[in-house]
């Protein structure tokens, strides 16, 4: 149980470092997750007995915020949580977008479609 305290602490570090740096705040923080404002108030108020509330894919969202990639598609370095957008919706509105999501596609870092219940 050791080890789980010490990843509860890492994730919120980060977490709160970011809304700390982001011009926007926690709702910043959360629209880069993919997540409600509120739902990341409630990930950062939970205590620490309350780790297995706050679940693993969102930490995991928190730790990719930290991970930047080689992006294939536009030859930059991008935070792999920006990867996500790959599986949303192919955004019509934006011919650059439209182009870049369409390389996304069959990127092979592109991360598993989440399964939602």
């Amino acid at each position: 149980m050791e080890h789980e305290a010490a990843v509860t602490h890492d994730w919120r570090a980060i977490l709160a470092r970011e809304i700390a740096l982001h011009p926007r705040g926690k709702a910043g923080v959360a629209e880069r997750l993919g997540v409600t404002r509120s739902y990341v108030s409630r990930a950062m108020s939970s205590g620490s007995s309350a780790y297995a509330a706050v679940p693993a894919k969102f930490i995991a969202r928190v730790f990719d915020i930290e991970s930047d990639v080689d992006c294939p598609a536009n030859g930059s370095r991008v935070p792999r949580a920006d990867c996500r957008k790959a599986n949303g919706p192919a955004p019509t509105h934006n011919p650059f977008a439209m182009m870049l999501w369409r390389q996304c596609q069959s990127c092979p870092i592109k991360p598993p479609q989440e399964v939602k219940p």
